[in-house]
This record gives structure tokens, C-alpha cells and sequence, in this order.
């Protein structure tokens, strides 16, 4: 008997306010845009072979919508799915005092909230209503008062949700249709990851990402994340611009042929500025391979092993990103060494097992020239999940 709870996680599909750039939080002002119910109803199509027990989603309009859309599209390959349940804890993270407001406005006017927002998440404040609404929103930033945790009470919220459903589903499949903030808050608590990182995680709009759960629960295991290549999108796209650096991570624990043709096949029409592999036999072969397989010349360099993985975040680090452009290396390295990578930029012990590595696939890290810290972009990206 199988005991283990799997989670599939989706984004909803682009909404109104995602495509004018603006903040929505858990305000119910904003529906899916034409491409945000093609893209849900994609996502259906490519879940529609797997056997799914039960459907969750936010209670939130666009998330509904997502859900309707993925259902719909389900429906034409089975004939039936499971009843929707909407659940209050799959609210979005609560930003009240800057529903509406556009991406630039905040950044540019209210710059020392949003410098606490993104570089110190934990302790980022926001009272829960504006005193007076009839104000000017350029006054918002002085009607405030720092009461509330937004990103704190959203990890609280994500417990209280793991809390109550995984007793009652264990051994089954279930889908969750809900917000990004959210998504990375579930995997953060499943995970064991700290609200400070919550920014580390990349969630695109129809995104998908996978959890396990064993039924003791002794054992939580990321299995893919923010998976978007039903969408004909074969590398996810770059949230926080095309600049800095974005490395592909590959694992070689095996010398398996099938392994290097996914792999190729995932990378064929990226493009390719240099590739870094770690000196062990396996690493080296499989980049070789790779960079046979392309079509222009890339420079190829070996790191010692027991120096792989701080060699490469202290090159990073200390490198000087703000007016570079986008430059895309692909790292080819043991599984080990790979998720001692992925742990240190989650904040996570080195050795810890909850990042599922698997040979054959590609896990995305994108250092942005205007942030300090990376963001996990994907997590085995292969194009197929089962």
C-alpha cells in the first residue's frame, strides 16, 4: 500500500493585474486576462493523465477561475475530476496598503518599505488597513502603521493548511490551485525553509511544482518545481530581468545516454556562454557530450571537487552584476554537490534530503544584477511528470 501524499502545486494563470504590473496581494479585484484561462486549460491538459483524488484552490477569484479552466480541460480527457473544495488558507500573502499600486510605484516611492521587502521579508511590516481611505494613495506611505508581518502571517497560514489537510490525505494525490506567495510559503513549511528566503523561490503564472509527503511524517521531498514546459516555455521566464547570471544545473551521477539526450534536448536552443563541471569522471563526459551537441563553440572549465560549490558562489558573489546582461552557464556536477548547492541558497543544512535531485533534468539558479540573492527559477525541468 502506498502511503505517500503527493501535492501538485499550480500558479493561477496571468491575471489582470500581472500584466499591468501591479500588486494584488489578497485583494479579489483582478480576474484571469484571455491568456491566463488558455494557459490554466493547458495545464489541465498536461495534468490530465494523472490520477488525482482531490482539488483545492484559493478562494480567490483568479484562482477559481485557474481551477475552472484546468477542471474544464481535464473533463475532455476523463470525463469526470474531482469535486473543487476552496479553502481559506490558500489566500494570497495580505499586502493591503499596496493593492493597486504598480511594481515601479512602490519600488520608487515607498524605496525603504520595498528594500525591507525584498531583502529582509521576515521583518517586513504593513498595517492591515488604511486609516483613511479618501486620502491621496501617494500619502500611503505615511497612513501605515507597523503592526502586521504579512510574509510571517502567511507562513502561519500555511502550516494551519498543511495542518489540517495531510491527516485526512494520506496515500493520495491532490491539487492545490493557488497564488505564488502562497506556493512558496507551502513548500517553505513543508521544506523547512525560513520566511527570510522567501524571495528565493521563483513561482510563474501556471507554474507547476511537486511535493511527497510520507504518511509518519518523517519525510518531505520537493520533486519538481515551477515546472513550465507545457506552456512552450522551455526554460521558465526571468522575473526579475534578463541581467546577471543564470546557471542550468545538471546532474551526472549516471552515464546513461538518455540522460544526456533530455538534457540536450532541454538546452538546444538556449544559448550557452560557458560550461563548469566538477572534476568527476561522470561530470566531465556528460558536459563534454553537451557541448557537442551544440552548435557553437562554448568554453568548457573543470572545478576541483571538494572546492566545486564555494568556488562558484564566491566567483558570483563577488562579482560586480549591475550592468551586465544576461550571461547562461551550464553547470554539470554530482547530485550531491548540486543539492548541496540548492541547500545553501535555500538556506538549508548542506546535507539536508528534501530537494529530490534527479539525473536527466535541470534545476535553474538565476543570480539577478538587481537583487543580492539568487532565486531558484525551476527544479527538474525535464517536460514530463508522472
Amino acid at each position: 500500500m502506498n502511503n505517500t501524499t503527493r501535492i501538485i502545486l499550480v500558479r493561477h494563470g496571468q491575471s489582470i493585474y500581472n500584466q499591468q504590473g501591479l500588486y494584488q496581494g489578497c485583494c479579489d479585484d483582478s480576474l484571469l486576462t484571455e491568456k491566463g484561462r488558455l494557459t490554466a486549460y493547458q495545464t489541465g491538459l498536461f495534468l490530465s493523465n494523472i490520477s488525482l483524488d482531490a482539488v483545492y484552490s484559493s478562494p480567490l477569484k483568479r484562482a477559481r477561475e485557474t481551477a475552472s479552466e484546468i477542471l474544464s480541460a481535464i473533463a475532455t480527457i476523463a470525463d469526470t475530476h474531482p469535486e473543487l473544495h476552496v479553502h481559506q488558507n490558500l489566500k494570497e500573502i495580505d499586502l493591503p496598503a499596496w493593492n493597486g499600486l504598480s511594481f515601479k510605484y512602490v519600488r520608487e516611492h515607498l524605496a525603504e518599505d520595498y528594500r525591507c521587502w525584498r531583502e529582509r521579508p521576515h521583518e517586513f511590516q504593513m498595517a492591515a488597513e488604511i486609516e483613511d481611505k479618501s486620502l491621496d494613495v501617494n500619502s500611503v506611505a505615511t497612513l501605515v502603521k507597523p503592526q502586521n508581518f504579512p510574509v510571517q502571517n502567511l507562513y502561519r497560514q500555511a502550516q494551519n493548511f498543511w495542518a489540517e489537510m495531510l491527516p485526512k490525505s494520506i496515500g493520495k494525490t491532490i491539487l492545490i490551485i493557488t497564488h505564488g506567495g502562497t506556493i512558496k510559503a507551502l513548500i517553505s513549511t513543508a521544506i523547512g525553509m525560513k520566511c527570510q528566503d522567501f524571495h528565493t523561490l521563483q513561482q510563474s503564472n501556471c507554474g507547476i511544482s511537486i511535493l511527497s509527503f510520507d504518511s509518519a511524517g518523517d519525510r518531505t521531498e520537493l520533486e519538481a518545481m515551477n515546472l513550465t514546459n507545457h506552456l512552450g516555455e522551455v526554460l521558465p521566464k526571468l522575473k526579475e530581468g534578463k541581467q546577471g547570471l543564470r546557471l542550468l544545473l545538471v546532474p551526472a551521477d549516471s552515464e546513461k545516454d538518455v540522460y544526456t539526450d533530455s538534457v540536450a534536448r532541454i538546452i538546444e536552443k538556449s544559448p550557452i556562454d560557458f560550461c563548469l563541471n566538477s572534476e568527476g569522471e561522470n561530470s566531465a563526459k556528460m558536459a563534454e557530450k553537451l557541448i557537442r551537441s551544440r552548435p557553437n563553440p562554448t568554453v568548457q572549465l573543470s572545478v576541483s571537487t571538494e572546492r566545486f560549490m564555494q568556488t562558484w558562489h564566491q566567483t558570483i558573489y563577488g562579482r560586480d552584476r549591475q550592468n551586465s546582461s544576461l550571461c547562461t552557464g551550464l553547470v554539470v556536477a554530482e547530485t550531491g554537490e548540486i543539492r548541496a548547492a540548492l541547500n545553501q541558497v535555500l538556506g538549508l543544512p548542506t546535507q539536508h534530503q528534501s530537494l529530490q535531485v534527479k539525473p536527466g533534468t535541470i534545476d535553474i539558479l538565476h543570480y539577478p544584477a538587481s537583487a543580492k540573492h539568487p532565486v531558484l527559477q525551476a527544479m527538474n525541468l525535464s517536460g514530463t511528470i508522472s
